[in-house]
């Protein structure tokens, strides 16, 4: 993954070596009044010197084995992603174990609760009816 940051590190350093090296890019760059107007300065350069760019990324990625790469982050991410998925639908299991054991164990004290209130209640409604 090193790699691919010092890859697009140097894309950007290879933009920024066409920016200085174009004089008359340069120039109309800093008369654009904001920093849409320079974009669009900048893209239309590019578009007129689009494949000579192109070229020079596209031989900096085949040195680099950009491909191979990319392959290999792919292939990481989908095994990290993998075993996190297990990792979650484990602890996420034990947790819901744990809830529906309290939740039982909460209705069993509830139900003696309320047969033990119910139990008092009918002696009191006894001893009024007498």
């Amino acid at each position: 993954m090193k790699k691919l940051s010092f890859l697009l590190g140097s894309v950007g350093g290879a933009l920024a070596g066409y920016v200085f090296s174009n004089n008359k890019l340069r120039s109309e760059m800093m008369k654009a009044k904001d920093t849409t107007a320079a974009a669009k300065i900048l893209g239309s350069h590019l578009a007129k010197d689009g494949q000579t760019v192109a070229k020079e990324v596209q031989q900096l990625a085949e040195q680099h084995h950009l491909d191979q790469h990319i392959a290999h982050g792919k292939k990481y991410v989908k095994d990290y992603y993998d075993t996190a998925k297990d990792e979650v639908q484990t602890f996420l299991s034990a947790k819901v174990k744990d809830a529906t054991k309290a939740a039982k164990f909460a209705k069993k004290e509830v139900v003696k609760k309320a047969e033990k209130t119910t139990k008092k209640v009918m002696k009191k409604v006894k001893s009024m009816t007498r």
